[in-house]
């Protein structure tokens, strides 16, 4: 039997995550509020407006090209699953996943299984297949976004001198991080260590939506998910393509916020772009708000500041960061979810 929970605590505890939501969302748009006021206005807007178009150009189009790496990533990861999908149809799956992930609670993330929905729909591939070679490639990138975050605070430990105690903190958490995530996520896979929790959380949303279900329909997907993302994992050939292309496509991210500084004459080290590509996404991994709105542009606008930036210029690269990685892609992302909508309504009446 499973562990039923009352309805009045599950009301409760949504309750507090509402009211605490709410708190850090006002204490947030409070704080950058207080930033802006003690800006002038106008410099943000005359930084936006005589910054170089053509460098802001490039930027928008490396950051098709980033879509273009992010694509391919997944595709070698089903390849090494056993299942062909066109680069073609990729590219249209993975806007429409950044498209959901910016319309959702989680940035980067809640786009994940509508992109294994899209390709069950689309291709016909079972959707705990889909959902594991997404995770697989998840668990490759890591080692590069890891090892990006420790070459930034280095260089801004460099650059700010900070006590010692503080570098030795700041350096070997991220170092222990870098070291044992990989081997732990390849532990959990091979040995099913978590199998267990899935099993006990889909039967329990299975009871709370009234519907019935055997163990056996439940546990089959489970096992199908666990055996794909480990056949994805030992494939050691594509585990090297996929980990080299997370790591390019890291590298264009950064190669694309370096470039709005520069066409705001911002000539910087390299420790503003690495900590401005991988901070906010961690700060975008807290469920908060769509697209991790308001966490994503504090962080970004803290990290520039962090590494020397007038604030007035800070918050207008992040502005025309976000306008590329916010509301292009969602726009974009958009009109590839309508494509592939239209699409999949057309299979389904013939």
């Amino acid at each position: 039997m499973g562990v039923e929970i009352p309805n009045r605590k599950i009301q409760k505890i949504n309750v507090k995550r509402a009211i605490a939501t709410i708190v850090l969302v006002l204490a947030i748009a409070g704080g950058l509020a207080a930033i802006l006021l003690r800006e002038d206005l106008g410099n943000i807007y005359d930084a936006i407006i005589s910054a170089d178009l053509r460098l802001v150009g490039i930027a928008v189009g490396l950051y098709f090209f980033e879509v273009l790496f992010w694509a391919d990533r997944w595709r070698v990861a089903l390849m090494a699953a056993g299942y062909k999908l066109s680069f073609r149809r990729s590219y249209l799956i993975a806007h429409s996943g950044m498209f959901f992930s910016n319309i959702t609670p989680l940035s980067k993330s809640f786009g994940e299984p509508f992109r294994a929905y899209l390709i069950k729909k689309i291709q016909k591939v079972p959707y705990s297949a889909g959902f594991a070679t997404i995770l697989a490639e998840g668990i490759l990138t890591i080692p590069s976004f890891f090892g990006l975050l420790l070459a930034g605070m280095v260089l801004l430990i460099r650059l700010q001198s900070p006590p010692l105690w503080v570098s030795a903190v700041i350096l070997g958490t991220i170092s222990c991080l870098l070291i044992a995530f990989v081997p732990l996520a390849y532990a959990l896979v091979k040995r099913k260590t978590a199998s267990g929790g899935i099993f006990r959380v889909i039967r329990w949303v299975y009871r709370r939506l009234g519907r019935k279900t055997s163990d056996k329909k439940i546990m089959d997907p489970i096992k199908r998910f666990y055996a794909s993302t480990r056949i994805v994992l030992h494939d050691r050939k594509k585990a090297v393509v996929i980990s080299v292309i997370a790591l390019l496509l890291n590298l264009v991210s950064l190669m694309r916020i370096w470039i709005i500084l520069f066409a705001f004459g911002q000539n910087v080290s390299l420790v503003a772009p690495l900590l401005a590509v991988t901070i906010p996404i961690l700060a975008g991994g807290i469920p908060f708000l769509p697209g991790g709105l308001v966490l994503v542009e504090a962080s970004m606008v803290g990290v520039f500041v962090a590494c020397g930036i007038p604030p007035y210029i800070a918050i207008s690269v992040t502005l025309v960061e976000r306008s590329i990685s916010y509301l292009l892609s969602t726009i974009v992302g958009a009109a590839a979810t309508s494509y592939l909508g239209i699409k999949m309504w057309k299979t389904s009446k013939n």
